[in-house]
């Protein structure tokens, strides 16, 4: 995308995000195919949007070259032995290169979307439940009422914060569709929270990647803000490469499947301004690892992360 190369600024990778809790009296299961359809409906309207906008290029592509070749025949600009038909095939192969440079190709981006419902059972091991605690307590405040109806986020991950628009006009019109539709569990959508982050940093397989059906892992995530001591001492950079440095630490060290750091784009969400993503095997005793590893890691492992963060679990559904 040209619009970056000319910044001299890298194509952000983003995250948008959808955390809703479903009706109480809507089980678990119905919630889960249903949404589970809605990402099927997001893939496809998505796909439908990028084929509606290939074909519109086209025919501008087409009608600037034909329109280029009658202006250079009224200038008398043309040999009277050129042919027209390779001159326009020539103009609209230049024009498309030209609109593949500026980025206006593949102008949804989607790289991919996923789904995962978040855990209603704590843990047994009593730090790790005082933790999970926390987290349900940051859920209230975010307006939600963990165990009165399944909570989940959706993940749409995309490159580029043009795609932006066009992502939220095809979130906006499905769900205004599921809502409209009584008999689906989608319509008893309850309090949603909308977010857009941008990737700092990322190790091991990808956020979206598809997982095997069987696959026994849980999705750990720590939503945090800078404390007062680093919001002093460590301006963004360094505590960008502080926090990327702990996670090829927690990667050398610890069973992770994959770790993310990503930072809310200001304006775009309420809650805690960091958040790090972390796939793990199943299982308690790889969180307490987990918790073990950062929390001996240094000041921002133990106070900004540990003790400030808050714990959100979860499994993939999707």
């Amino acid at each position: 995308m040209d619009i970056y190369r000319a910044l001299n600024a890298d194509v952000p990778q983003l995250l948008f995000t959808m955390l809703y809790q479903a009706d109480p009296m809507v089980s678990d299961e119905d919630f889960t195919r249903a949404v589970i359809a809605l990402h099927m409906d997001i893939r496809r309207r998505a796909q439908a949007v990028d084929e509606e906008l290939h074909h519109w290029l086209q025919k501008q592509y087409t009608q600037q070259a034909e329109e280029t070749v009658q202006k250079l025949q009224r200038l008398a600009a043309l040999k009277e032995d050129v042919d027209l038909k390779q001159l326009q095939e020539a103009l609209i192969r230049d024009y498309m290169r030209l609109g593949s440079r500026i980025g206006s190709v593949s102008l949804l981006g989607i790289q991919g979307s996923a789904e995962e419902t978040l855990s209603e059972e704590a843990p047994l091991d009593e730090d790790l439940a005082r933790h999970f605690a926390d987290g349900r307590e940051y859920l209230n405040s975010l307006g939600f009422k963990p165990g009165q109806g399944p909570l989940h986020e959706t993940w749409l991950l995309f490159r580029g914060s043009i795609h932006y628009d066009v992502i939220e006009h095809v979130m906006g019109d499905l769900l205004g569709i599921y809502r409209g539709r009584q008999s689906d569990p989608i319509a008893h959508i309850g309090h949603t929270v909308f977010s857009t982050y941008n990737l700092i940093y990322q190790i091991g397989e990808g956020l979206t990647d598809d997982l095997a059906p069987d696959a026994a892992i849980q999705e750990v995530t720590f939503a945090f803000s800078k404390g007062l001591i680093e919001a002093k001492l460590a301006p963004a950079h360094p505590f960008h490469q502080e926090v990327a440095g702990l996670l090829e630490q927690i990667a050398g060290e610890t069973h992770v499947l994959h770790a993310s750091f990503w930072q809310r784009k200001l304006g775009l969400g309420p809650g805690k301004e960091f958040v790090l993503r972390l796939r793990l095997p199943a299982g308690e005793k790889p969180l307490r690892d987990l918790f073990d590893f950062i929390d001996a890691s240094g000041r921002v492992g133990k106070e900004t992360i540990v003790k400030g963060g808050k714990l959100l679990l979860g499994r993939r559904v999707l």
